[in-house]
């Protein structure tokens, strides 16, 4: 488990949870096996965006702050699922902000070591190649790639914490029920072409089920948080071939067993859009 100095996760509510400070640091409180090809470290509620030397500065508190309001949507100082926080921490997730070129170094050089492992990456942020929109995509006009691969790494607690809702296997939860029908069926491999009534289609021939369910997962978030608002950027525009749920409405009205799953269920999913001002009210 990655432990701050500052940080205890605990899910005994007699436990103080700080808010994070998202200090850059030079180097892993525990994981010196990072310290060959990362030199920037940001603690966030006990997970770790973590930079190489290449990474602007910017890009990757930019990347945390993402990550803190994914975890803390409210901004209230506390994480809005600790089950879902715990089990990333626990499991050692972190959100690399890098290049392509660093990676094969990168995974050649911890073999041996505990982080071939014990270290956890679900996505990374490319700096040279990715969109960043800093100050976030309502300030800017354009897209950030923080919002889909920051989410896919805070979603692996979703689908691991609450399986019978969220979980990423045929037939076993509620997201992938509400998925089947938004692909017009429940296809394990990628159909030659999806039905008409499909308002869900990828086409990705390297992406296996469960992949199929992160990318729908992550487009429901987008709608629901409304992300993908014309307004916003033309974001919805450029993927309507795979996706063209734009508005929470729209969502509603086609997408009713996932929106009844995102907004009448409990559960603390995010209703903001991140812009990388994560501000603790703490």
């Amino acid at each position: 488990m990655v432990e701050s100095i500052s940080l205890r996760l605990e899910l005994d509510s007699s436990k103080i949870i700080e808010s994070p400070t998202l200090i850059v640091m030079a180097q892993h409180p525990t994981l010196q096996c990072l310290k060959s090809s990362f030199d920037k470290f940001i603690d966030v509620f006990g997970m770790y965006v973590i930079g190489t030397p290449g990474a602007p500065l910017a890009y990757v508190e930019h990347t945390a702050n993402v990550l803190a309001q994914y975890i803390d949507n409210d901004e209230d100082g506390f994480p809005d699922d600790s089950k879902v926080l715990s089990f990333l921490v626990d499991n050692n997730y972190v959100v690399p902000v890098w290049n392509e070129s660093d990676r094969d170094p990168f995974f050649e050089g911890i073999r041996g070591t505990y982080c071939e492992d014990n270290l956890s990456m679900a996505a990374s942020m490319y700096y040279e190649y990715d969109q960043w929109a800093i100050g976030g995509i309502e300030k800017q006009g354009t897209w950030d790639t923080n919002l889909e691969e920051v989410w896919h790494v805070v979603s692996v607690g979703w689908y691991n914490s609450y399986p019978t809702y969220f979980g990423d296997s045929p037939g076993t939860s509620k997201l992938t029920a509400a998925m089947d029908l938004a692909r017009g069926g429940q296809f394990e491999t990628i159909p030659a072409s999806y039905p008409r009534k499909a308002w869900y289609r990828y086409y990705d021939k390297t992406c296996s089920y469960g992949c199929q369910v992160h990318e729908y997962f992550y487009w429901l978030l987008m709608a629901n948080i409304g992300a993908l608002e014309d307004a916003l950027t033309s974001k919805c525009q450029d993927v309507e071939d795979e996706w063209y749920l734009c508005t929470k409405s729209q969502m509603e009205e086609t997408d009713a067993l996932a929106f009844d799953l995102f907004n009448n269920q409990g559960f603390n999913l995010p209703t903001n859009i991140p812009d990388g001002s994560y501000q603790s009210q703490k």
